[in-house]
């Protein structure tokens, strides 16, 4: 009989190749040759795939985008699909970001549990399944990829080389399953420096998928002594728990904007302090006689503070999925340009068309252009479908979770598998790892239970894809 429980055997295995794969720093960089995501997003790859070489798998590297550590040698491909490359690590840590450090039985850092924690696992798991499956008559391949964070690049390259798995999940969000996977866009929207200004610059935010935590403008000198009033009177009104300060410390007169990062999906679960910067900034402007800041009051009207797109004209929702929401990730002002970035989540059911329409006529009337910088189509599967069916009786057969299939706003690598497949774990209900946040962290006991999971579930998955080929 078949044994879950022999990925157990590995725990100690997995903690030690988690803590060196978090001590990689693989955010997005620059592209170098066969390093098209940056170089230590490639080390992270080279890592997990001289692992599994280790193991005694067959491994196989595409050009450095993304690469696959095999069990079996013929037959339909079933997909385990983990991401390697992580968001900037930001400020307000405790622990050491990229350290992989161990403390009251879990490991921290970025990407402990966004996706590392899970990308080791998934190669025991593929260990434990060996140990004891004997000739499955497919193929089980854990796949990694180095740009899931920023465009999913690394899938688009690799599936122009090898074929979209037959059946598959991504063990990169919560049990039990998510079968429904709101759309994803993400534009940035430019305007040319106009009017009078009251911020010499301006700037914030790491990624368009992470509510940004501070942000910072220099403010003109003429505008010093308007600037002390607005913030003072502001942080009145904020008195609870002000955003805005003034810092004079470094021979310029700088506003700073504190939030509190969230991921980008659920952005009325941070404070966004690029809104707070801006609506300082326009509060200042009020102030004076004249045409001031003409393109940041603008982005305070048509966004501000608001999670749902309702002022640009964006708002919409299904029951399938719930609303749309709307990040403002990054600021950029400067001499010449005011530039933004945005990231959308739609419900699985909207019109991208409208949404991307809705959003370019109000902006450009507003004075900006608009790019779409990625779009990601919505994920949906029926509730009755087979592959839905096999991976929730795995997870009820362990937990005895009887918990629905779920929607969410987040974006992973179960969209590339063209409705074969749907993110699958690894976190359970009440769980909490600070995800693009600071302190980051998964639990051992969680991973290893997760691991137990996923073992069932590659060996189940390969019956399922068998039978299907006969």
């Amino acid at each position: 009989m078949f044994d879950r429980k022999k990925v157990l055997e590995y725990r100690d295995a997995i903690i030690a190749d988690l803590r060196a794969l978090i001590a990689i720093p693989s955010v997005k960089g620059d592209a170098a040759p066969g390093a098209p995501f940056g170089r230590e997003a490639r080390r992270a790859l080279d890592f997990m795939l001289e692992r599994g070489e280790a193991l005694g798998f067959e491994t196989r590297n595409v050009d450095g985008y993304a690469g696959h550590v095999q069990y079996g040698s013929s037959g339909p491909i079933v997909g385990v699909l983990n991401h390697l490359d992580v968001v900037p690590a930001g400020d307000g840590w405790q622990h050491e970001p990229f350290g992989g450090e161990v403390d009251d039985g879990c490991v921290y850092g970025r990407g402990a549990s966004d996706n590392k924690g899970p990308a080791v696992a998934s190669l025991y798991c593929l260990r434990a399944l060996a140990d004891q499956a004997g000739d499955l008559g497919v193929r089980v391949r854990v796949i990694y990829g180095t740009n899931e964070e920023s465009g999913f690049g690394c899938m688009k390259h690799y599936l122009t080389k090898e074929p979209v798995p037959d059946l598959g999940f991504s063990p990169d969000a919560g049990y039990p399953l998510y079968n429904r996977e709101m759309g994803i866009a993400s534009f940035i929207l430019t305007a040319p420096r106009a009017g009078d200004r009251v911020a010499r610059s301006a700037g914030g935010g790491d990624a368009l998928n992470m509510v940004p935590a501070e942000a910072t403008a220099v403010i003109a000198p003429q505008f010093a002594d308007r600037a002390r009033r607005v913030v003072g009177r502001l942080r009145d009104v904020e008195a609870v728990e002000p955003r805005v300060r003034l810092d004079d410390s470094g021979g310029e007169l700088r506003l700073i904007a504190d939030g509190v990062a969230a991921h980008g999906g659920r952005p009325a679960g941070g404070v966004n302090a690029i809104a707070h910067l801006v609506r300082a900034i326009t509060a200042i402007a009020a102030e004076a006689d004249g045409d001031w800041e003409p393109g940041l009051r603008a982005l305070d009207r048509l966004i501000g503070f608001e999670t749902r797109g309702e002022s640009a004209g964006l708002a919409c929702r299904d029951e399938e999925s719930g609303d749309l929401s709307l990040n403002w990730g990054t600021l950029t002002v400067d001499d010449e340009k005011v530039e933004i970035g945005v990231n959308i989540r739609y419900p699985v059911t909207a019109d991208y068309a409208r949404i991307s329409s809705v959003l370019t006529g109000t902006m450009q009337r507003a004075g900006f252009s608009v790019k779409e910088e990625s779009h990601l189509a919505p994920l949906f599967l029926e509730a009755d479908d087979p592959l839905i069916e096999t991976l929730l009786g795995v997870y009820r057969s362990v937990t005895g979770d009887e918990t629905a299939p779920m929607s969410m706003a987040g974006g992973t690598y179960a969209r590339v598998l063209k409705g074969r497949g749907v993110t699958f774990g690894a976190g359970f209900s009440g769980d909490n790892t600070r995800a693009h946040q600071s302190d980051e962290f998964i639990s051992i006991d969680s991973l290893m239970r997760h691991a137990e999971i996923c073992t069932l579930a590659m060996h189940d998955l390969a019956k399922v894809a068998r039978d299907r080929t006969r």
